[in-house]
């Protein structure tokens, strides 16, 4: 059966254990997947975590993040699930419609939903066989909301057949970091995003051969991305490319823009693209 909250006006805060807070004020730019999946693994076993923004005008969706509790040797099964899920299955995503639905209504940005699905309920019977029956995913829940108008978000996660489908109870539990998870963005995240939505990769690759020539095509592709938002696992899957390669292009390429007196992380680069 498919669930759904709708938290915009509700009021009160939930009761959390301090280690769930802890672990969500750890999550900053460069470190966000990690720190929420042991967050919501103090009060219930989650196996995977996608963090996904969802463009708007039926553009693919960018996972910017992901984290797996245990990983699988030689698979990155959370990354290669969002692939087949981005190329095939997303227009057909209740959380595609409902994402649409929150952003054309809430103007102000302060929506916070969730969306439980059954994997008998997933409409598509090739989505469901392609990624839930084939990585034994019982069901999914998603936390959805704007953390600014530009950016629409959905915090999915996942369990293995081994846990079960998620009770009643540990729903009941999980709900209320909706609303914590999506503060989380909206304070420590979103303010950091200088270039609007409609700044494309595209055009701060442009920026960058200007002002940074040296810098390889591929240097010039990640800290685009950098520049932009993106996490080393969210570029990874937008370049098609490994984290420890995207990790070696972003050392190399700042390492040439501070010998040229240039940023040497990301905030300074931010501010410098924004300046200049």
């Amino acid at each position: 059966m498919q669930e759904f909250w709708d938290f915009s006006k509700t009021t009160g805060t939930a009761k959390m254990p301090v280690s769930v807070l802890s672990n969500l004020l750890n999550v900053s730019v460069l470190t966000i997947s990690q720190p929420i999946l042991q967050a919501i693994n103090q009060i219930s076993d989650v196996d995977y975590i996608s963090l996904v923004e969802h463009p708007s005008s039926g553009q693919k969706p960018i996972q910017f993040a992901y984290a797996t509790k245990e990983s699988q040797p030689n698979r990155d099964v959370t990354r290669e699930c969002f692939e087949r899920y981005r190329n095939l299955y997303f227009k057909q995503d209740p959380v595609t419609h409902l994402l649409d639905q929150m952003h054309t209504h809430d103007k102000k940005c302060d929506g916070v939903a969730a969306l439980h699905v059954m994997r008998e309920d997933i409409p598509d019977n090739a989505w469901k066989r392609d990624i839930y029956e084939r990585e034994n995913l019982p069901d999914r829940l998603s936390f959805l909301f704007s953390p600014s108008p530009e950016h629409r978000m959905a915090v999915n996660l996942y369990r293995s057949a081994k846990q079960g489908h998620f009770t009643p109870g540990e729903l009941e539990t999980l709900l209320p970091l909706g609303a914590l998870i999506a503060q989380v963005f909206r304070s420590r995240l979103a303010g950091l995003k200088i270039f609007s939505g409609a700044t494309t990769a595209e055009q701060l690759e442009n920026a960058l051969h200007a002002r940074a020539p040296g810098l390889s095509a591929r240097e010039r592709a990640v800290c685009a991305r950098i520049a932009s938002g993106m996490s080393v696992d969210g570029i990874a899957v937008d370049l098609d490319v490994a984290p420890s390669t995207v990790m070696t292009l972003r050392k190399r390429a700042y390492a040439k823009l501070q010998a040229q007196g240039g940023p040497s992380d990301r905030l300074r680069l931010v501010r410098w693209l924004a300046v200049n």
